[in-house]
């Protein structure tokens, strides 16, 4: 890895840091999603980057995938149990990094949280050049059950590309056989997920995130322009396209373009997050997001 690759990589992650934790600031009871999330992306493209995703607000007994749309009047209510997560980008080297915040902060759902916020320090703490990802697992699972609670087993962590959000390495939450080693000069994100139901979540309803599908772009050129290959927002095309709602439908009739579904598991399911973009070298495990 050249110098400066890994100086953008590490400018990436700062920035994804601060953005995640001004974020947390914002996460009050009658707070709109829709100024979190564009208050956090304003955040990030002030600071010198992009963001590498639409700033996600999961609630409750959702996991991923929920990003307000225009004119979204969602608010957050006491009690509930948000998921931010938050990246940046630096010429298409990216972060990813969430935390789990409780709304109003009465300390009723402080163990789950902290669940999944220790599996992601323990898992931290095993990474080195040549692990395998079943090793990780293991001690996210570990960490998880220890607090009465079940790792989310068909969600994990991923490798991260050039402009590759998830490429095609998975970290999983348990320990499940596989030998894949994590090798020097990757760039990947532990993400332990923690549920209070069986911990098997399932696809809901648009998310509101789209992603250029494939490699054949015709109508979709000016998304490619604009986003490359990472995801991308209803609201940040509408900023740049009069008709965009419409203009969204015929990308993805031709499937030049996909929607991320919401994750989610049962209605009273309560799930947590944490993640970190970790930088694994031949010397060194650098925590980019820390």
């Amino acid at each position: 890895m050249i110098i400066e690759e890994k100086e953008k990589i590490l400018q990436a992650g700062r920035i994804g840091k601060l953005a995640l934790e001004f974020g947390k600031t914002l996460v009050s009871p009658g707070a709109k999603l829709l100024d979190i999330a564009e208050s956090i992306e304003k955040f990030i493209r002030d600071s010198g980057a992009k963001p590498s995703f639409p700033v996600n607000i999961s609630l409750n007994n959702e996991a991923a995938h929920y990003t307000p749309v225009t004119g979204d009047t969602k608010k957050l209510s006491t009690g509930d149990i948000v998921k931010l997560d938050v990246g940046a980008q630096i010429d298409g080297y990216l972060s990813d990094n969430a935390a789990t915040i409780e709304v109003g902060e009465s300390g009723q759902h402080s163990d789950l949280i902290d669940s999944t916020r220790e599996a992601l320090e323990r898992a931290i703490r095993t990474v080195r050049p040549f692990i395998s990802v079943r090793d990780i697992g293991r001690v996210i699972e570990s960490t998880i059950s220890a607090h009465g609670f079940k790792p989310v087993k068909n969600l994990g962590g991923h490798g991260i590309g050039r402009y590759d959000l998830h490429s095609s390495l998975f970290i999983p939450n348990y320990d499940d056989g596989n030998s894949l080693k994590i090798r020097p000069g990757s760039l990947i994100a532990i993400e332990p997920f923690a549920s209070t139901g069986i911990g098997l979540i399932h696809n809901g309803q648009g998310g509101n995130i789209y992603i250029l599908s494939g490699t054949k772009v015709r109508l979709g050129e000016m998304v490619y322009r604009e986003f490359n290959t990472v995801p991308f927002a209803q609201r940040w095309l509408c900023k740049l396209v009069p008709d965009c709602d419409q203009y969204l439908k015929q990308l993805m009739r031709v499937k030049e373009v996909s929607q991320f579904p919401v994750l989610r598991e049962h209605k009273g399911v309560l799930i947590s997050q944490a993640e970190h973009t970790l930088l694994v070298t031949n010397d060194d495990v650098i925590v980019t997001t820390a």
